[in-house]
């Protein structure tokens, strides 16, 4: 791994911790990430079958290693390309179902641009799926329903997430996520 990919996977754990457990977006990521269970991939590549190579090895990787909870593929060069990116999970998507990988796991994807089609750029509701990085999180389907089982109300997470980050506001929310970028390495 190189210095920059050590500090890329630095800067998306600190988002894991600062933003993404301390607000209780994704319910399980607090435990996976207190047992560090949470395998950070940094690919440098843009090449569509390159990174659709790099998602199997992935796959392949969770199939091996129950120790990895979760795999969060980082491909920092899609920073300024979000219609590659969506290129992106629309194949990776393909790929996990002709992998027969349906019901195994599930991909959710984060990017810096993201934006839900209602919103304008500056509500602070697209915090919910923005990232220092794109992002495709490749989600084991079983730890999903464990932790969904015991969670109260699943179905209104993706609304109280929206709802908690609009009132802390977008300035506030923009400044947590700037502020992922200052890391130290190790």
């Amino acid at each position: 791994m190189t210095d920059n990919h050590e500090i890329i996977k630095l800067q998306t754990l600190k988002w894991v911790k600062e933003i993404i457990v301390k607000y209780n977006i994704c319910p399980f990521a607090k435990k996976e990430l207190e047992r560090k269970k949470i395998h950070c991939a940094v690919l440098d590549d843009t090449d569509l079958t390159a990174l659709l190579e790099h998602v199997n090895v992935e796959f392949i990787r969770l199939d091996t290693n129950k120790e990895i909870a979760t795999t969060l593929v980082v491909v920092p060069k899609l920073s300024g390309n979000f219609d590659a990116f969506l290129d992106l999970i629309d194949y990776a998507n393909d790929l996990l179902e002709m992998q027969d990988y349906e019901g195994v796991y599930q991909l959710a994807h984060m990017h810096p641009k993201y934006r839900f089609d209602d919103t304008k750029m500056q509500d602070a509701a697209n915090f919910t799926n923005r990232s220092p990085y794109p992002i495709l999180h490749i989600i084991r389907e079983d730890e999903m329903a464990r932790v969904l089982r015991v969670f109260p109300n699943p179905e209104e997470i993706p609304e109280r997430n929206i709802e908690l980050l609009r009132k802390k506001g977008f300035a506030e929310i923009n400044a947590e996520l700037e502020a992922c970028f200052n890391v130290e390495k190790k």
